[in-house]
């Protein structure tokens, strides 16, 4: 025999047949306020999914602040800077087949690199197996540092044929050598040793700030590409005007082109919002959970915890249609998480899609 329903248990009590229409509208409304504003229960097939919103806002957020400006740096120096060469077409071929990964492979990169990688480093310092001695170590950061005047100095000079590919091998072994030496330095032992010896890593596991760098890799591609056909449709008299007036190269790019080529990075910026709010295999590898026991958002100092884990709408999805232990009463939750996922990327891309009108209103007048 089943146990009597207790008095704590109830939530709402609504008498059906003596409300009318007012009253249903009424009721109806409170529902998805409750929806919006509960957290969930009973394994998420109740409640509310306001953690799940909160959750799925802060990624999106975090990942457009780090995947845009990394996008049009990038796409700056490949249409600006870069001579225009066999180097630069393999640079984009690459960054076009970067498009076409799984995604599900972005999530092992980011579980590897970040979460057990620099995120083990923050938090217990190097591994013992890999730190240099004291003198190896200046050794290689000298090494480094030769390298890197060598190659400023062959930088401001004309790059033809071999030297340009000189330059591009000596910054990719500055880049590899100050890697190595990061993570192999004998001065760091970590920012939180004691919680590490506890069994508890801070940003050794899967957390916000990783699932936000993962989506940024992912999204990048679409924002370097979006971004450089947008400063290469900048027209040239343009430019050939401002350095006219005794503009450098950089306040051309600053007061010309970058105005000029801002609605189509706004439009790389959309995408990258959209596919990264949509995004799943790998927020379920680098930080998505099932129940978060807190929100990564208070109105306490830093106000986002970037090392929490936290909750995300297309995983809540997954989790209520495919792992709910009572599939036909979840049902209605996951049709309706849908569609508030389907309504909160709209509401991202409409938002972005106004800023983008105008810009383009202000800065280019109807040039393009």
């Amino acid at each position: 025999m089943s146990e009597p329903m207790k008095i704590s248990q109830i939530l709402r009590v609504v008498q059906a047949n003596e409300i009318g229409l007012g009253g249903k509208a009424k009721l109806y409304l409170a529902r998805w306020w409750d929806f919006l504003t509960d957290d969930p229960r009973e394994a998420n097939t109740e409640g509310g999914v306001f953690p799940v919103i909160v959750g799925t806002l802060l990624v999106t957020i975090m990942l457009t602040i780090a995947v845009v400006p990394l996008g049009v740096l990038a796409a700056l120096y490949m249409r600006e800077y870069a001579k225009q060469g066999a180097m630069i077409s393999i640079l984009r071929v690459a960054i076009n087949n970067l498009a076409g990964v799984p995604s599900i492979v972005y999530g092992v990169f980011g579980l590897g690199f970040f979460c057990y990688g620099i995120g083990g480093v923050i938090d217990g310092g190097t591994d013992p197996s890999l730190v240099l001695r004291v003198g190896q170590w200046w050794v290689l950061v000298l090494v480094i540092a030769a390298m890197l005047f060598f190659v400023l100095a062959l930088s401001g000079r004309e790059k033809q044929g071999k030297k340009s590919l000189l330059i591009f091998g000596l910054w990719s072994g500055v880049a590899l050598l100050s890697v190595i030496a990061v993570f192999s330095t004998p001065y760091f032992e970590g920012f939180f040793q004691a919680k590490l010896l506890d069994g508890s890593p801070t940003f050794g596991t899967s957390g916000l700030l990783w699932a936000s760098l993962t989506l940024a890799l992912l999204t990048l591609p679409v924002v370097i590409v979006s971004a450089e056909e947008a400063i290469a449709a900048v027209p040239a008299s343009l430019r050939e005007g401002s350095y006219g007036c005794g503009a450098s190269k950089w306040q051309t790019i600053q007061r010309v082109v970058l105005p000029g080529a801002m609605p189509g990075i706004m439009t790389g910026a959309i995408l990258a919002m959209a596919r990264g709010a949509g995004e799943v295999a790998p927020l379920m590898i680098v930080g998505a959970v099932k129940l978060a026991p807190e929100l990564p958002f208070e109105d306490r100092f830093p106000f986002i915890f970037a090392d929490r884990s936290f909750m995300h709408l297309g995983f809540h999805i997954f989790d209520l249609g495919f792992k709910s232990p009572d599939s036909e009463a979840a049902r209605g939750y996951v049709w309706t998480t849908t569609l508030l996922l389907v309504t909160l990327v709209v509401m991202m891309n409409l938002i972005a899609i106004r800023i983008r009108t105008k810009l383009k209103a202000r800065f280019v007048s109807g040039q393009f």
